[in-house]
């Protein structure tokens, strides 16, 4: 965790960083730019970031670091608001950093697109050609297709969209920041189902098309099903990443209706298919793994008024749950007009996790663009300041499990979105371990 300062100072200023449009951008902290963050915005947000995470002044912070930063994301396809998401959230970190007296983060974005396997080895190779020691990356390394470069290229990636997937243990330099979607979340959501449709007894999924990687998430999900006493009931109907169109899926589905249907899309597509589920007459009850307002928008109404149930570490930045959290929530608000997701969330989050490595490497008199002593920084201390959990004065920890390089711990829960608004059904954390009903 962070080192506690003993003396608060008013951080220095800093100028703004310059975002280009290109997906390889660069961000350095030698500019001014008319969108995101202002500089006085930075200063001011910078000043409380260092008093929320207790830090230590001076050069301690690693003002004299140019550190480069690569990020995988989805820029284009129907999770091309996601990855924008991400960017930002990556953007604004960066930004309060350098104003708080950090490094100088350079970043380069690459587009991993749906992600689409070959976008996503292209990125993999450029980033590693351009040697960053460190990335934020998504979707499970890109499905996969990235992890073996990431090992490769010995680049510290950091996933907060898929987290450590079933297919990406082993992996040395990868880590996931985020509940294993939608591993980690189903047990406790399967408890939910139970408690609250006593006679359901049959379970099926609808997701995306992984590939070779479908039958190590199919054996590890269906084992989870059988563990909770209920049934499998045959159905496993997978679609492409970039697929928008559910008409063929839905017409197996509907000859085998479960009575939960885990809907494992993300982005726009959970709405998308909960539009259509509800046109061909599927009577399952459907829980997705994420929620987005991407979603709601593609359900052409369908969530406002039917509503949608999902299992997931959902971010609420209407109510955040500690200061770190209510700093980066109005700090996205204010610099980006629309309230962070929890791509978002969980981006910026990483951004920190990536500046505290830098500063106990600096401080253990390192080199922090040395990709092995960030891993062994991390390894040695995988604690880390987090927007979720915590409490009003106490900053949340995110752990990270050296043996699955997931999350040890994290708070998620069922929820539901419907008519604008999202509520919490039921509360627990990794494999439904200390389970509440809401309410």
């Amino acid at each position: 965790m962070p080192t506690p300062r003993s003396d608060l100072r008013r951080p220095r200023p800093v100028a703004l960083l310059l975002a280009t449009l290109a997906a390889g951008a660069t961000l350095t902290a030698c500019g001014s730019g008319d969108t995101g963050v202002s500089a006085a915005d930075a200063e001011t947000q910078a000043a409380d970031l260092v008093k929320v995470l207790r830090l230590q002044d001076g050069a301690a912070l690693g003002g004299d670091v140019t550190f480069k930063l690569g990020a995988a994301l989805t820029l284009s396809g129907p999770s091309a608001g996601n990855g924008q998401s991400m960017r930002n959230a990556v953007e604004l970190a960066a930004k309060q950093i350098k104003a708080a007296g950090g490094p100088t983060i350079k970043l380069s974005v690459k587009d991993i697109k749906g992600p689409d396997p070959v976008a996503a080895k292209q990125a993999a190779s450029e980033l590693a050609s351009e040697g960053v020691p460190a990335k934020i990356t998504s979707m499970g390394d890109g499905l996969g297709a990235m992890l073996a470069d990431t090992d490769k290229s010995r680049i510290l990636s950091l996933d907060g969209v898929g987290g450590a997937q079933v297919f990406t243990r082993g992996t040395q330099y990868f880590y996931g920041t985020r509940e294993v979607a939608p591993s980690d979340a189903v047990p406790g959501a399967l408890e939910w189902f139970k408690r609250t449709h006593p006679q359901g007894r049959t379970v099926g999924l609808a997701g995306v098309d992984l590939g070779a990687q479908n039958a190590a998430i199919k054996a590890d999900m269906t084992a989870k099903f059988a563990a909770a006493g209920l049934t499998f009931n045959g159905l496993w109907e997978t679609a492409a990443p970039a697929s928008q169109d559910f008409a063929s899926m839905l017409a197996k589905i509907k000859k085998n209706q479960p009575d939960l249907l885990w809907v494992a899309f993300s982005g726009a597509s959970p709405g998308a298919f909960a539009a259509q589920a509800k046109a061909a007459g599927i009577k399952s009850e459907l829980v997705g793994i994420e929620f987005t307002q991407e979603a709601v928008k593609a359900s052409k109404g369908v969530l406002d008024s039917d509503g949608l149930k999902f299992a997931m570490d959902y971010f609420d930045a209407s109510a955040p749950s500690n200061p770190l959290a209510k700093l980066f929530a109005d700090a996205y608000k204010k610099a980006y007009g629309q309230p962070a997701d929890f791509y978002a969330a969980n981006a910026y989050e990483e951004t920190l996790m990536v500046w505290d490595l830098i500063r106990r490497v600096k401080a253990a008199g390192g080199d922090p663009g040395d990709s092995a002593q960030l891993k062994a920084a991390l390894e040695k201390d995988p604690r880390f300041a987090s927007v979720y959990g915590g409490d009003s004065a106490t900053v949340g920890t995110l752990k990270i499990d050296l043996k699955t390089h997931g999350v040890a711990s994290r708070p998620m829960g069922v929820f539901e979105y419907k008519d604008g608004k999202v509520k919490p059904l039921a509360t627990y954390d990794v494999g439904g371990q200390g389970f509440r009903l809401a309410g």
